[in-house]
């Protein structure tokens, strides 16, 4: 008797860890902030989740006035306008403060989407929480996740911030491209140089 309630015990015990991991990978899956609402230049109220497309989707924290946005403002719409009809979603973040820094405020951002044509929602985060969420410190910094939430890369659109005919490696990219294809994505993390995020205080 004492031996069959040693294995009822080890066989809860393996079906109460199982769960612990299951719910562990779960939560490490999901978009942080999923449902949080953010307010989009367009003047709706949207979430990560909502925006997700068929193959994924691909947030950017961004800047109006950043240097190092600016260089990649033409880079980005470009890939959005080749990939979002493969069903790969975009959203730019803008999580910098606002009273602080006054050319980050909302009618910026509006300037900023319509005369760069931005083909994506471009959000406001004012309150910091979804960047904080994410752990984004820069900008730009990409975030590529799959349709289920996993999160598939992390790191620099790609390698080369101050020219785009030096690019070796378009790490965004080759992510796409890769899932995609059904492949592994060869590399899932990288360093991204850009501004620090000024967060509201």
């Amino acid at each position: 008797m004492s031996r069959l309630l040693s294995i009822v015990g080890l066989i809860l015990f393996a079906a109460a860890s199982f769960a612990q991991t299951s719910t562990a990978q779960g939560s490490a899956s999901a978009i942080p902030r999923g449902d949080h609402p953010l307010r989009s230049t367009e003047d709706q109220s949207v979430t990560l989740n909502g925006l997700m497309g068929e193959n994924g989707l691909v947030v950017l924290f961004w800047s109006n006035v950043c240097p190092w946005t600016e260089r990649y403002t033409d880079r980005v719409v470009k890939l959005a306008r080749d990939y979002q009809p493969a069903g790969v979603a975009f959203a730019a973040i803008n999580s910098n403060d606002s009273t602080r820094f006054p050319d980050e405020n909302f009618a910026s951002m509006r300037l900023l989407a319509d005369s760069e044509g931005f083909p994506f929602p471009y959000l406001m985060d004012d309150s910091g929480a979804v960047s904080i969420a994410f752990g984004a410190q820069n900008t730009p910094q990409a975030y590529f996740y799959s349709p289920q939430g996993a999160l598939l890369f992390e790191g620099a659109i790609d390698d080369s911030p101050a020219d785009p005919d030096r690019v070796t490696i378009p790490y965004v990219q080759q992510a796409m491209d890769q899932h995609l294809a059904g492949q592994t994505i060869e590399v899932q993390l990288t360093s991204a140089l850009g501004c620090t995020i000024k967060l509201p205080r």
